[in-house]
């Protein structure tokens, strides 16, 4: 049989030269607020590629000379004026990338939370604008590229392909999101590809039965440990009079996988000036229509960040710290969540008339809102919704955190 090469533009070039292409390096200086996370963007001017269009502090290597980190700590402080130290440097994200016209490369996109000096446009021949720009809430005129990088790191994979075809524009379109993101390997093959400081990590960290200088006890010493190769563990030897068995210590990774899985969350009670409870109404959940202002943390949140956030987006209300907590919620898994449930609400406070009026509710969440006594709520909420606010109340009247542990998922 004979093998037919692919033909066109496109196709491998025999005995030439090897495909080569650029690579580049992009900034996700990274802040908090009260409205959530924030990504320094710019907009691209002048003769320049992508000129009009919002996108991240980014350039290419100088040379063979530099290094990734290097590049980027370079290209910020040339664009923005801020200093970044190599070891506040994160990786996020890399994505390989075609354009329209064609021609491909290969970005580096890390992440920086802390740097030295105000951001400022350093280049104004090729940058006109510079803004703090919600991670949610990028500019409808993004550059494609920028957007599949930001995507690819708010989904939290290491490696994204962003192949664009030719009639795409330079600007994402949402018809023509070419976003692909490649899997991690799953925690089995991590274990399988274990480097050797993972395991000398574990052995070092994880204490074993008789360690400590204690002294075992008089008799063999057996480690049932598993052999180093692909094969089933063999069964153990029965155990003997004398013997001191010590435990089977597992990978970091290995163990983690087997622990239990849950998703966190963070809301904020209010209530009027008459501490009747304030709750929100979603249309769009039928199992539990009356909510407080918050929802499910986000990767890198801690869960007063996340009540500040989900109460802004929810109900426009910036709540201010410090936090007080009210209640620890956990919840059992079930047919409609396969993991457990913790959650964390905080006291909002008391909310004046005024307040109350200037509520402005996200309509992709809620459609209303209601202040009630207490009481009021019990017919209109599943008993355990209303088992969760009685004892959210009862923390708020006695100034002690409630536990409250049966928020299962499945329940009524």
């Amino acid at each position: 049989m004979t093998e037919v090469p692919p033909t066109g533009p496109n196709a491998p070039r025999r005995g030439g030269e090897r495909h080569r292409e650029p690579l580049d390096v992009h900034l996700i200086l990274r802040r908090e607020t009260a409205q959530g996370s924030e990504v320094l963007m710019s907009r691209r001017a002048g003769a320049v590629y992508a000129a009009g269009l919002w996108h991240l502090p980014s350039g290419h290597l100088d040379g063979p000379h530099e290094d990734v980190v290097t590049a980027l700590i370079r290209e910020a402080r040339e664009e923005t004026g801020v200093v970044i130290a190599p070891a506040d440097v994160r990786a996020a994200v890399t994505v390989h990338h075609r354009g329209p016209g064609g021609r491909s490369r290969t970005g580096f996109f890390f992440e920086v939370r802390r740097w030295e000096g105000e951001p400022r446009i350093a280049e104004p021949d090729v940058c006109d604008a510079m803004s703090w720009i919600r991670l949610g809430a990028l500019p409808a005129r993004t550059v494609a590229y920028c957007k599949a990088g930001l995507d690819a790191y708010a989904a939290g994979v290491r490696l994204a392909v962003h192949f664009q075809q030719p009639e795409d524009a330079i600007c994402w379109e949402p018809a023509a999101d070419r976003l692909r993101l490649v899997p991690d390997i799953d925690a089995a093959s991590a274990t399988r590809r274990r480097p050797p400081v993972v395991g000398e990590f574990a052995e070092r960290r994880i204490p074993r039965a008789g360690s400590a200088g204690r002294r075992a006890p008089e008799g063999r010493i057996r480690h049932q440990r598993r052999p180093a190769t692909h094969d089933p563990a063999p069964a153990p030897e029965p155990a003997r009079e004398g013997d001191v068995v010590s435990r089977v210590w597992l990978p970091p990774e290995e163990y983690a996988e087997q622990l239990m899985k849950a998703t966190g969350f963070a809301c904020v009670h209010f209530t009027d000036e008459q501490d009747r409870p304030v709750q929100l109404h979603s249309p769009y959940s039928p199992a539990h229509p009356w909510q407080m202002a918050g929802g499910t943390m986000e990767p890198g949140e801690r869960p007063w960040e996340t009540a500040v956030r989900e109460c802004h987006e929810e109900t426009g209300i910036t709540v201010a710290g410090p936090p007080r907590l009210l209640a620890a919620v956990y919840g059992l898994p079930g047919d409609a969540w396969p993991y457990s449930t913790m959650g964390l609400v905080f006291d909002g406070g008391r909310l004046g008339e005024e307040q109350l009026r200037a509520i402005t509710l996200d309509p992709e969440e809620h459609d209303e809102f209601r202040v009630l006594p207490l009481e009021a709520w019990r017919p209109l909420m599943p008993a355990q919704d209303f088992a969760r606010l009685r004892a959210v109340t009862q923390a708020r009247r006695t100034g002690l955190a409630q536990y409250f542990d049966t928020w299962d998922w499945g329940e009524a």
